[in-house]
């Protein structure tokens, strides 16, 4: 469970057969079928296949989205959000951790890198703060008051914070895959408060499916594979760190 006791091997086939079971639905979403709640089809595959191979704050956030699809479909945008606002802190529980683990030998690093690492921060933080601040200004003030607007505030800083702790990583997989969940959640709430926008399903599901497909392929830990087919044969150290 939860990516452990389990080969290389057989993680690269589980991975490869999950990845194209959700290609599959996530096509079948767009193909003009009548097929009840198909919309939640993709992220039910990952969220399966997350139990074998991803670590559990992972996999906890694959089943509150697909969840968050199901309230979707179903007409329910409050069961929705608040679906959607623990996939994201499940997230952030797991990329804390990892942070956490590579940085926990920083007194050993240099004074410039350190320098270098703090610049990142600083810079990350203020186009964050620019983010939850045009959020804030434009969104928000268009959702109808009450517990709606209230969960909105809360859900974009959420959000946020998943995409912060994303792009802290270093790793172009989990900062492509937040920041198109991200901007599929502000097409999504431009279009349902703000003003209705032309091909909005394939703006908001497109880059959603895809920033899911790549976060659940990167925290699936494929990378040590390819590192030993090429006779890196990292430390093991990451994959412990994940668990």
């Amino acid at each position: 469970m939860f990516g452990s006791d389990i080969t290389e091997e057989k993680k690269m086939k589980l991975a490869a057969i999950a990845a194209g079971l959700f290609t599959v639905f996530a096509i079948l979403y767009f193909i003009p079928v009548g097929i009840p709640y198909k919309i939640c089809f993709p992220l039910s595959v990952l969220a399966g296949f997350s139990l074998w191979l991803l670590p559990w704050p992972m996999s906890f956030a694959m089943f509150a989205s697909a969840l968050g699809d199901l309230a979707g479909a179903a007409g329910n945008f409050m069961v929705q959000m608040e679906c959607f606002a623990a996939a994201h802190l499940f997230m952030i529980i797991f990329f804390v951790r990892r942070y956490i683990w590579r940085n926990r030998n920083a007194s050993a690093q240099g004074k410039s890198r350190k320098s270098r690492r703090l610049a990142y921060v600083v810079l990350l933080t203020f186009l964050i703060l620019l983010l939850v601040t045009a959020a804030m200004a434009r969104i928000v003030p268009a959702a109808p008051s009450g517990a709606v607007r209230s969960g909105v505030v809360f859900y974009a800083i959420v959000i946020s914070m998943m995409m912060f702790m994303a792009l802290l990583q270093r790793s172009r997989l989990y900062a492509a895959g937040a920041c198109l969940f991200v901007f599929s959640d502000l097409v999504l709430a431009w279009n349902k408060f703000v003003e209705p926008l032309d091909y909005e399903r394939y703006l908001i599901m497109v880059p959603y499916y895809l920033g899911q497909l790549l976060l659940f392929l990167r925290s699936s830990r494929l990378r040590l594979v390819y590192d030993r087919m090429r006779g890196k044969d990292r430390c093991i150290g990451g994959s412990m760190m994940e668990d």
